[in-house]
């Protein structure tokens, strides 16, 4: 009788470890990027569209669901330099679920570097692009940044990190609350 106590609350400590749900992005698909290459002048300007999937993988997850609220933007960059934005739509994984959305995030006259341009457009060509992606929500103070998110490629993870707001200015000029 003791053995089986024994096995059954290890059974119980066990099935309680929930472990944290996983963020992920992927370039699903991006237009405008074509003539970085062919691209003259000192910084002409591009208008890419990126084809974004943003992943909630909550399957580990048996206590909490998990969200990406509304008000929530991705933005996309390349070595510092923005390429786009666009707003991605708010939806959630329940316990054990996986759940993804489609969202798309744009650029229109957007100035890179040379140096940049003529990196991009080699990786590019060789399949090895990957950009930069966070995603924020005005309703959180938290955001998702997703390094090196490969065009084309699979879902890469993203790390949750914390935004501390700042108040916003007074009439004065100030920060500081009344």
């Amino acid at each position: 009788m003791l053995i089986w106590f024994v096995v059954f609350i290890a059974a119980m400590i066990s099935s309680s470890k929930s472990r944290d749900q996983d963020y992920m992005v992927a370039i699903t698909g991006v237009t405008g990027l074509d003539d970085l290459a062919s691209a003259t002048g000192d910084e002409p300007s591009l208008s890419p569209v990126f084809n974004l999937t943003v992943r909630i993988d909550n399957s580990g997850n048996t206590l909490h669901r998990a969200c990406v609220y509304g008000l929530s933007t991705a933005v996309v960059s390349y070595g510092d330099a923005f390429l786009g934005k666009g707003s991605v739509p708010p939806f959630c994984a329940e316990k054990e679920e996986v759940q993804e959305r489609a969202a798309t995030a744009w650029g229109q006259g957007v100035v890179v570097p040379q140096f940049l341009r003529e990196r991009l457009a080699g990786e590019m060509k060789r399949g090895e692009a990957a950009v930069d992606v966070q995603v924020t929500s005005e309703s959180t103070d938290r955001v998702l940044v997703c390094s090196e998110v490969k065009i084309g490629g699979d879902h890469a993870p993203c790390r949750r990190e914390e935004v501390y707001r700042r108040s916003a200015p007074a009439a004065d000029g100030s920060t500081a609350s009344a």
